[in-house]
This record gives C-alpha cells, sequence and structure tokens, in this order.
C-alpha cells in the first residue's frame, strides 16, 4: 500500500462510534471472541452524534485533531478491567505513537485525565469511542465490552488500535465516497433487523448503508486494509465478495495519515 493513500478528513460533528460484536450463537452485549476462527466474527457498530445527522467514520473531522506534540492523560474508570487487560490497552494505544507525534500518559484511575476508558459488558457495552477531541471531559470516553483475561493477543491489538484511532481523529472507512460498496440491500437490512441488532430501516441505512460526501470533505483515496474498516462479509455485497475480512493492524496508509495530520515523527 502506498503511503500516499491517505485516509481523509473532514468536518463531522461529536461523532461517537459503537461497535457490537455479534455472532449467530450469542447476544449483545458480548465478551471478547476467544477462538480463532471467531476472531473475524461480523460487527455491527452504530454511530451515535449529538447532532442527529448522518455521520460516516470514514474520515477525522479536522477541528477534533489534538494539538500535535500534545501528551493526552488517560486513566481508567476505577473497579473497571483487570491489570493484564489495562495494560494491553495500554500496549496497543501507545502504538501509534510510532507515527503520531502525540504520547498516550496512562494515570492513576483519581487523577486528573483527558480521557477516561472503561470495560463495560452490559448497558452502554460493545466498543466505542468518541472522535477526536470530542472524548475531552465525557464521563467515559472509550470503551471495550467484550475484553477480559481471555481475549487473544490479535483482538486486543485490532480493537484497541481502531478504538485509539478514533480518539486521534480517524473515523470508519467504508463509507468513503470511493468505496463503491456493491451493498446487497436486502440481505443488510434481513442481518441487521433481526437479533441480536434490532435496528429500524432508518437505524440501517444510518449506520451501515451511508455513504459520505464529497462536498466539505478533505477526500484522499480509499484504503480497504485500514484499521479503520470493518469487515464486509460476502453476503452483503451484490458480487457474493468479502471486503477488509482481517483488517487487524495498522497499515501504512494510517501510519501515513497521522505523520501528515500530528508531524514530527
Amino acid at each position: 500500500m502506498k503511503t500516499t493513500n491517505l485516509l481523509l478528513i473532514s468536518l463531522a460533528l461529536l461523532a461517537v462510534s459503537g461497535c457490537k460484536k455479534n455472532n449467530n450463537e450469542e447476544t449483545v452485549p458480548q465478551k471478547s471472541a476467544v477462538a480463532k476462527e471467531t476472531l473475524y466474527a461480523d460487527f455491527s457498530c452504530q454511530m451515535k452524534t449529538v447532532t442527529g445527522g448522518p455521520v460516516t467514520e470514514s474520515w477525522g473531522p479536522n477541528n477534533k485533531l489534538w494539538t500535535n506534540g500534545r501528551t493526552i492523560k488517560v486513566r481508567f474508570i476505577s473497579g473497571e478491567g483487570t491489570s493484564f487487560v489495562r495494560g494491553k490497552v495500554q500496549q496497543y494505544a501507545k502504538s501509534w505513537e510510532s507515527s503520531a507525534n502525540l504520547v498516550f500518559q496512562f494515570v492513576a484511575d483519581n487523577a486528573a485525565a483527558d480521557l477516561t476508558v472503561g470495560f463495560k459488558h452490559n448497558g452502554d457495552a460493545g466498543s466505542w469511542a468518541y472522535v477526536g477531541t470530542d472524548g475531552r471531559g465525557q464521563t467515559q470516553s472509550v470503551n471495550f465490552g467484550w475484553f477480559d483475561n481471555n481475549t487473544s493477543d490479535e483482538e486486543f491489538r485490532r480493537t484497541t488500535t481502531h478504538e485509539f484511532g478514533h480518539v486521534l481523529g480517524l473515523q470508519h472507512e467504508q463509507a468513503h465516497p470511493d468505496a463503491n460498496i456493491p451493498w446487497n440491500t436486502d440481505a443488510v437490512y434481513a442481518y441487521y433487523e433481526g437479533s441480536p441488532n434490532f435496528w429500524t430501516k432508518d437505524q440501517i441505512d444510518f449506520n451501515v448503508l451511508w455513504v459520505g460526501p464529497r462536498a466539505g470533505s478533505n477526500l484522499l483515496a480509499y484504503d480497504k486494509s485500514s484499521i479503520m474498516h470493518y469487515p464486509v462479509p460476502a453476503r452483503f455485497t451484490t458480487n457474493n465478495v468479502a471486503i477488509a475480512a482481517n483488517n487487524t493492524t495498522i497499515t501504512a496508509t494510517d501510519a501515513a495519515y497521522m505523520k501528515k495530520y500530528y508531524p514530527g515523527k
């Protein structure tokens, strides 16, 4: 992947990504997939916005970037997450520091912080994060709803780097105007209207099928390998071809985005 294939950035307002991990035999909320064969289970990702308008997550709003060179203080919610799980989150969150000129400083649970991380398995569960500086000062800024001591290292890496990509201002890649995903809308509606999501058609249109506009966006090349691209199973496409099934690592494109917008590394 050429580093010129960068992610894109636009003026989305107050977006939050909410992601639930699903599988046909399970109910939501779920903890992590333990077995290797379940690592790439389907996701459903509900995008929450304060303004209520369509906001895809295939770019990062340019007014939500952190000040370049900043140390971002992060604390965990007291009583949530084992020391092992917390250590894995710290490890993979800090992996962004090799390309972004920022530092994640994890502080004590009772210390002042910019961001707060939790591990709720009930209520507002799933894995989600506020985008960019919108997470600053929130009661909870990031959630990892399926992490436990049995989570695989690959799943820790995939989900943590994805959610901290949101923290740094990245959003989902599948709604890029150049993605041109040949959606099988009947299959998409049938799946998301059923268990465990029970979404309305409007929710499905909003969270799954909406394509971002070119106007008002700094639009760069679509990267189907990005860590920010959610898997599109073959049954969701008219040509029966899966897209981004195994995205578990930060790509050269993801790193290039960070080097462009947080230069210095």
